[in-house]
């Protein structure tokens, strides 16, 4: 995993498969964050197919969330399918959905599928962190945190685990992450001199949620709730809208999955592989993740980013 050539091999030849017809979600419930459109819209499409009781659909845009619930109605119209507002910019926006959060009688089922891409360093406008950083690695740990609770609860009313799974990339294959030596990591990446080029921040971003994720996977039983990461592959979606060159529609031309298979991958890395916890899935299957990720260096900067992480939330 994690080489350029591999990587190209692997989104040629490989065909990401749906959930089995026989896998029923019947009188469960599932939230996505990001489900307005792409990946996550299509990860909903099909929990909804496979019938699932009750969708959240988490999305900082409200009408297109609206849009994207009447689309799975269309096909899935027994689902009760909600909209929630979440903007992972915005701290209020997030202890506004985690109230929402803790008053639910059951989640069985927590993709974090909410992310951008920027190209170009810029800071939130609520926040003053790096927008990459804000949005993919402080609001998904934000809310990551939010869910946690009533995913336990609910593990213990039904006498299973629950599942959390957030959305990575197999781009965090592909740092140098210097940032690691820094005394305050999270507040060096704010720092526009570190952001470096292209997809950079971004792949950092998505090595922020690998950490986040197995350190979290570290305090839960996962007789309680299995939690992982998974890579969705290269897909079309939305994602790459800040992408200005042109470069990424030859790419996606020559190598990219639909959104329907990215959705697939979410949804496979979501609902199957019951024996995993504090896993990375790539291709539908569990691998090792990057090896600075499971080296000593690797295991510092997992504990620094969630003690940087936790000390910034309670702010």
């Amino acid at each position: 995993m994690g080489g350029f050539l591999g990587f190209c091999y692997r989104q040629l030849t490989y065909r990401p498969h749906p959930l089995p017809t026989s896998a029923s979600l019947k009188g469960q419930t599932a939230l996505i964050t990001g489900a307005n459109s792409g990946l996550g819209l299509e990860a909903a499409r099909e929990l909804a197919a496979h019938k699932l009781s009750r969708l959240i659909l988490a999305v900082r845009d409200a009408s297109k969330g609206e849009a994207a619930k009447k689309s799975i109605l269309a096909t899935s119209p027994e689902c009760a399918v909600e909209v929630w507002s979440l903007d992972h910019e915005s701290y209020d926006s997030i202890a506004e959905f985690g109230k929402r959060v803790a008053a639910l009688d059951r989640i069985d089922y927590a993709l974090l599928n909410a992310g951008v891409k920027k190209l170009e360093y810029s800071a939130s406008s609520s926040t003053g962190h790096e927008l990459n950083v804000q949005v993919n690695h402080i609001g998904t740990s934000a809310v990551s945190l939010a869910v946690l609770p009533v995913l336990r609860n609910t593990a213990r009313k039904v006498n299973s685990p629950t599942r959390l799974t957030i959305v990575s990339s197999e781009g965090h294959f592909w740092i140098p992450f210097k940032e690691q030596s820094a005394p305050d990591i999270l507040k060096r990446m704010d720092d526009k001199e570190t952001f470096g080029t292209a997809m950079q921040r971004y792949y950092t971003s998505k090595l922020l949620n690998v950490l986040w994720a197995r350190e979290l996977a570290s305090k839960v039983s996962p007789e309680e709730v299995v939690i992982n990461t998974v890579n969705p592959g290269f897909c079309y979606s939305g994602l790459h809208r800040h992408e200005s060159t042109g470069i990424i529609k030859i790419f996606l031309w020559m190598l990219g999955w639909s959104s329907v298979q990215g959705g697939h991958c979410l949804t496979d890395a979501l609902v199957q592989h019951r024996d995993s916890h504090g896993e990375y899935f790539s291709e539908q299957r569990q691998v090792p993740p990057s090896s600075f990720v499971l080296s000593p260096q690797g295991q510092n900067a997992q504990k620094k980013i969630w003690q940087e992480t936790i000390a910034l939330l309670k702010e």
